[in-house]
């Protein structure tokens, strides 16, 4: 079983500002629905309230298995394609059980910052959008958290212009980097 952590940060690490992406990069979206789809996602409460106020569902063709130390809502609570684990450790288990039973083998961990943090020990590969550009955020990976991970495959992409009306895409590269074994 593999346990990846996917993520898109600039090139001071942040990932995040006032709850949301600092950024829209169309193909980076088109690239995390790729590596999630028909696997097991792992998140925390307020990044799939962020998912549920923006699509109006969690996300589609997969199983959101979602950290939260309080009960769930009353609206989520009968949601197809959800589940509630009260801790990191609890979700990568469940996870790990549904991958097993689907007959597929990668569990695929998306936020937000406390659970990547979390969950960093149990990593064995990462899929990171390196932004390149420095924005203002609020919420940004740990310090040291790319330590004992190797790049194994990188692709480059040159900045755009406009990104459906949200300013121009920046340049950026969709980086896979895997735990080294010691």
């Amino acid at each position: 079983m593999i346990t990846s952590l996917i993520v898109a940060a600039d090139e001071n690490d942040v990932i995040g500002r006032d709850g949301d992406l600092p950024w829209h990069i169309p193909g980076d979206l088109r690239h995390f629905k790729r590596l999630t789809q028909g696997h097991a996602v792992v998140l925390g409460r307020l990044t799939h309230e962020s998912i549920v106020a923006r699509l109006g569902r969690p996300l589609p063709r997969r199983t959101n298995v979602v950290v939260s130390g309080s009960p769930r809502g009353e609206a989520d609570a009968g949601a197809e394609g959800v589940r509630w684990e009260r801790s990191v450790a609890d979700a990568l288990a469940t996870a790990e059980a549904l991958e097993r039973a689907a007959g597929t083998d990668e569990v695929c961990v998306i936020g937000g910052a406390s659970v990547y943090r979390q969950a960093l020990p149990f990593v064995d590969r990462i899929h990171l959008t390196r932004v390149h550009v420095r924005v203002r955020g609020d919420t940004r990976m740990p310090a040291g958290w790319l330590d004992g991970f190797t790049e194994t495959s990188r692709v480059d992409v040159p900045g755009e212009g406009e990104s459906e009306g949200d300013g121009p895409v920046p340049p950026h590269s969709f980086l896979r980097l895997e735990r080294v074994q010691a």
